[in-house]
């Protein structure tokens, strides 16, 4: 569909930015700020983050892992490694790393405190209609947590909506966790999100509840 209108153009341009830029971004617009929290059977976690560029972002994360009974407070960056603009799509490629400090009071950790680093690596593949995402994460201390992660999510929007009005996703996820008894979990999630608000419920095979929000100022 060809627009003529250059203000229309504008607005367009501005929508799609907004989308795309909203949608669990680690790297927000210049001068902004984001909080994210992600909550599931493993795992809740805070992050509140400022992108002072458009390649990449500084924040502070609090995660607690439920069955290691641990927290890891960190300082995070960052960085949008390449961004990929067609005239129907988006694709993003970012690596996220972290530095702090891990304790653990959980069987013999008893008021243990480590220095403990993470490392992700993400990629995601959208257009209005379609997403796909990719991700790959590690965490390490000397002694309390060695953990490896991978996700991967299909998603469809049932309906196209207009700007400032509610868009909604259905998602299916797998999540990889080699140390786990059952390595591999499926999930299904439901994504809504309007203006600057982003929410997803999602619920797994084994019935477990998992709730994420996103706030961009």
């Amino acid at each position: 569909m060809i627009i003529y209108i250059a203000s229309f153009l504008k607005l367009l341009f501005l929508y799609l930015t907004f989308i795309h830029t909203l949608c669990a971004r680690p790297v927000s617009y210049v001068g902004g700020w984001t909080f994210m929290t992600y909550n599931n059977y493993d795992s809740n976690s805070a992050l509140l983050h400022y992108s002072p560029k458009s390649k990449y972002s500084i924040g502070y994360k609090s995660e607690y892992w439920q069955k290691k009974e641990y927290f890891l407070n960190s300082i995070n960056l960052n960085y949008l490694i390449k961004r990929i603009n067609k005239k129907r799509s988006q694709a993003n490629i970012y690596v996220k790393s972290g530095l702090g400090i891990i304790s653990s009071d959980y069987a013999n950790y008893e008021n243990k405190n480590e220095v403990a680093g993470h490392l992700e690596i993400s990629t995601d593949w959208e257009t209005r209609r379609y997403f796909v995402s990719y991700l790959s994460k590690a965490i390490k201390s000397e002694s309390i947590d060695n953990t490896y992660i991978q996700r991967a999510r299909f998603g469809i929007a049932p309906y196209i909506a207009d700007y400032g009005k509610l868009h909604t996703w259905i998602m299916c996820a797998l999540k990889h966790m080699p140390e786990n008894e059952d390595t591999i979990t499926p999930e299904v999630i439901l994504r809504l999100f309007k203006s600057t608000n982003l929410m997803e419920i999602g619920l797994d095979k084994k019935k477990n509840l998992a709730f994420n929000f996103i706030k961009r100022f």
